[in-house]
C-alpha cells in the first residue's frame, strides 16, 4: 500500500476539479480549505456519490447547498445543452456532472498506475448518509466558486473523499 495515496488523491482532486469547472463552465473553483474529517455523516440539499473500486477503494461525494445549486445548475445545463428549468432533469444533470469530475479524477489516478474503476453515480439529495470512520479515512475539500470574471460569488462546493482503510483482498 502506498503511504502517500491520500495526499496523491487530494492533490489530484485539487487540480482536476478547478480545471474541469474552468473549462466546462467558465467558473473559478478556488480551494478554500481541506483536511481530514471525523464527521459521522453528511446531508446536503444536493449530493452525488461516485464510488470507485480497484487497487484503491473509496467514495467521492460532491455536495452543494441550495444557493450554490441554483447558481450552478443553469451553467451546467447549458454545458450539456439541456433546459435547466425542467425539474425532472436537475438531479440527473448534477449526477452526470459529478460523474464527469470523478471520471477525470480516476483517469489521473490511472496515469499514476493505479487500476481503478468508477461505479454509476448515486443521488443522495436531502438524505442523511452515515460514514463509517472504522472503515474509511475521510477528507473534506471546500471550494469557493466565482464566475469567470471573479466578481460574482456562486457559493461553495464540498468534496468529501473516503478512502478505505483496509483494502478488500483481491481473489
Amino acid at each position: 500500500m502506498d503511504p502517500l495515496i491520500d495526499e496523491k488523491f487530494i492533490l489530484t482532486v485539487s487540480q482536476v476539479l478547478p480545471e474541469h469547472f474552468q473549462k466546462s463552465l467558465l467558473v473559478f473553483a478556488e480551494r478554500e480549505a481541506y483536511g481530514p474529517s471525523k464527521n459521522e455523516g453528511l446531508c446536503f440539499e444536493n449530493c452525488t456519490l461516485v464510488e470507485f473500486v480497484g487497487d484503491i477503494n473509496g467514495k467521492v461525494y460532491l455536495a452543494l447547498d441550495g444557493y450554490t445549486k441554483l447558481k450552478l445548475l443553469p451553467k451546467i445545463a447549458k454545458a450539456f445543452q439541456i433546459d435547466p428549468t425542467s425539474r425532472a432533469h436537475s438531479a440527473s444533470i448534477m449526477m452526470e456532472f459529478a460523474n464527469q469530475i470523478a471520471g477525470k479524477l480516476i483517469t489521473e489516478m490511472r496515469l499514476g498506475r493505479y487500476e481503478i474503476d468508477i461505479l454509476p453515480p448515486e443521488n443522495l439529495n436531502h438524505k442523511l448518509v452515515p460514514i463509517s470512520l472504522e472503515h474509511f479515512r475521510q477528507y473534506i475539500l471546500i471550494f469557493n466558486l466565482k464566475d469567470r470574471r471573479g466578481e460574482e460569488y456562486m457559493g461553495r462546493l464540498y468534496l468529501i473523499l473516503l478512502l478505505e482503510k483496509f483494502p478488500t483482498p483481491k481473489n
